[in-house]
């Protein structure tokens, strides 16, 4: 397949890629969707099921919404946010070294203000996580974003 068939799956491709890292972006706010539309509660649960797999989710440490506890904590909310964000915007445009670059610094200070709270030379301050969160993410996020404008054509076998 060729020309304006190709060029449509391939926008197909684009268009499931951004709603599955839209969805993904946004999936720690299913809590507060569950909490106003009680037939969404199944997904709610679904996503918790997820959610428990990477995070702790411990309730100091996590962001309210309208007094509706994110699904995630603070600093994965950051995450989920920002891959989101990084795949939307696709920008900078950065180089495979630079993107490591930054991922390496973000997990960096990641790891240091886990470090200093663990020693409690600070307390949880949710700001600092979130941001660790962002920085970690962002250059990931970009970088999906910029696989999904490049994504090839799906070949059709009539």
């Amino acid at each position: 397949m060729s020309g304006a068939g190709a060029d449509g799956l391939r926008g197909g491709w684009r268009a499931l890629g951004v709603v599955l890292l839209a969805g993904f972006a946004l999936s720690p706010l299913v809590t507060i969707l569950a909490r106003y539309v009680p037939a969404t509660a199944p997904l709610e649960r679904a996503a918790r099921v997820w959610f428990e797999l990477h995070c702790e989710r411990d309730p100091s440490r996590t962001l309210s919404v309208a007094g509706t506890p994110l699904g995630v904590c603070a600093r994965c909310s950051g995450i989920y946010l920002r891959i989101g964000l990084g795949a939307l915007l696709r920008c900078p445009q950065l180089s495979a070294r630079a993107t490591r670059a930054w991922v390496g610094i973000g997990a960096a200070l990641m790891l240091l203000d886990v470090t200093l709270e663990d020693h409690g030379l600070h307390g949880g301050w949710p700001a600092v996580r979130v941001l660790t969160g962002l920085l970690l993410a962002y250059p990931v996020g970009v970088g999906l974003g910029q696989l999904l404008r490049r994504a090839p054509p799906m070949t059709h076998k009539p």
